[in-house]
């Protein structure tokens, strides 16, 4: 093995215990915080044990397609480099083929996670991007911003490329981020990104907030804050920050923050922690420092990883946002099992007085490790993923308008023989009454796959293989699957390693 995948194996180890949903070892859900992988979310112990998750690196060629090289690590004469990267797939047809290019990164996992920024943005995260480029002991992170609508070619077509202000190492800066939202009340907007695995002190992977104050240019690390949970709060391993959301919850003019960490809270008298969303309050002079007041689950018990997965959307249409919380270990009652659930606050409603709607899922399935806000047939769906449901996880669609009653559900045959476990999910459409849903496994084929179904009268077809992917995705190929709103499907790959 190559010196690079030998760091890279390492790296894996140090830095992505706290950056995921489910890990793919793990059948039952533990007794003890194991990390897991998401889209959005690997996760870290609150119980003064620190958890490293591991990680598989793959090579592929430059294009994602078949490998042909034959050269072994005895006798190789190129050079290795872990990029990362993303396919970006457009023009779909009606049957589902589409038009695909490639763009890979310049290290640190380019692809981990893509996710929206209001209407008009969406970014590409690359947990660990070091600066410079490839100097493996200055993994900074790095967060590239594009237009939605805008062609997108090369990395150089990012309208902002953000770094934490500080050139912090070790941090996971850009796992996710909220906004753009007017936190000091100046007219501009703002952009708060993630830093989960930030210290505080000794106390490692405890999480912090890094806030970048809009300028007529936009944002840049110029004018920024950092806020992190208070001494009463803040333990080692929270992950605070890994989910985001940002709004005028009190309506005073200032937009407010909320902020989950599924490792975080009170520590228990048993030891652990439920996981805590926790709200900072936005004030003329930037984000308060600490937070106001804090959000748990109902049941006191560890291991519930309340926090894990945030979403911010009017899911009902009476224009006031909502906010849904999950926790892919959630307990319904204190008598039943570990399922995972979402926590549904409606807009309007006091969210310190608890939730309106609770969904769960099955026993041990890790219901809640993904949420996503998807429209299929011109309606709005709540999508949860259980990604231990069925062997391989399932995609459940609620509808807001019905109480968010179930209204149907993704899983693969039970013929369907494959290792690996969903990892994400998004919708595409086709023609005026069929529309794509796209399922992500980044440990599926051991290099990563994405498989398709068609969505048509409320009837979903039997998941193939997707035609637009490459030949033999490597990488984590969707490990990240993300409707860029343009008409186009972004899979992210952020364990590609390039050879040249």
């Amino acid at each position: 093995m190559s010196s690079i995948l030998k760091i890279l194996s390492i790296f894996l180890c140090i830095f992505l215990f706290a950056c995921g949903s489910s890990s793919d070892e793990n059948s039952e859900l533990p007794d003890e915080n194991i990390p897991s992988e998401d889209s959005d979310s690997s996760d870290t112990d609150t119980s003064n044990e620190e958890t490293d998750k591991d990680g598989d690196t793959a090579a592929s060629d430059e294009d994602g397609g078949e490998n042909n090289d034959e050269t072994t690590d005895e006798d190789a004469d190129f050079e290795e480099l872990q990029t990362g990267g993303i396919y970006i797939f457009s023009d779909f047809d009606e049957s589902g083929n589409a038009k695909s290019r490639n763009i890979l990164g310049n290290g640190g996992f380019l692809g981990f996670s893509i996710f929206s920024l209001g209407e008009t943005y969406w970014a590409v995260s690359a947990i660990h991007e070091s600066i410079p480029a490839f100097d493996w002991e200055k993994s900074t992170g790095r967060l590239y911003i594009f237009e939605k609508g805008k062609h997108i070619e090369s990395l150089d077509d990012a309208t902002f490329v953000l770094n934490h202000p500080d050139k912090t190492v070790q941090v996971g800066f850009g796992y996710t981020a909220a906004g753009p939202c007017d936190i000091n009340g100046d007219g501009l907007n703002d952009l708060v990104v993630s830093s989960h695995l930030a210290s505080s002190g000794d106390l490692y992977a405890a999480g912090e907030i890094v806030v970048f104050y809009g300028s007529p240019d936009g944002w840049n690390e110029e004018t920024t804050s950092i806020s992190r949970l208070s001494d009463k709060y803040i333990q080692k391993a929270d992950s605070m920050s890994q989910s985001l959301a940002c709004l005028d919850y009190d309506d005073d003019g200032f937009a407010d923050i909320f902020a989950g960490g599924q490792n975080a809270g009170p520590e228990l008298s048993g030891g652990g922690s439920q996981g805590m969303v926790a709200f900072f309050k936005g004030t003329p002079s930037g984000l308060s420092e600490n937070e106001s007041w804090v959000m748990l689950p109902e049941v006191e018990e560890k291991a519930q990883y309340f926090g894990s997965s945030m979403l911010l959307e009017d899911l009902n249409g009476d224009s006031k946002p909502d906010l849904v919380i999950s926790g892919w270990g959630l307990k319904e009652s204190a008598s039943s099992a570990n399922s995972g659930g979402a926590y549904i606050y409606l807009g309007g409603t006091d969210w310190q007085n608890g939730a309106t709607y609770k969904i769960f899922g099955e026993t041990g399935t890790q219901f809640g490790s993904a949420l996503k806000v998807i429209e299929i047939s011109g309606k709005k769906y709540l999508a949860v993923l259980a990604t231990k449901d069925k062997n391989y996880g399932t995609v459940n669609f609620y509808d807001p308008k019905e109480n968010f009653a179930e209204r149907g559900r993704f899983s693969f045959p039970s013929a369907f023989e494959e290792e690996g476990n969903i990892s994400d999910f998004d919708t595409i459409k086709l023609s005026a009454d069929t529309d794509l849903i796209v399922i992500g496994g980044k440990y599926f084929g051991n290099g990563g796959m994405t498989y398709c179904a068609t969505i048509s009268n409320k009837t979903i077809s039997e998941p193939e293989a997707c035609r637009f992917q490459p030949a033999a995705p490597e990488g984590g190929f969707g490990n990240s699957v993300f409707n860029n709103k343009n008409g186009e499907i972004v899979v992210g790959m952020p364990e590609y390693i390039h050879r040249f």
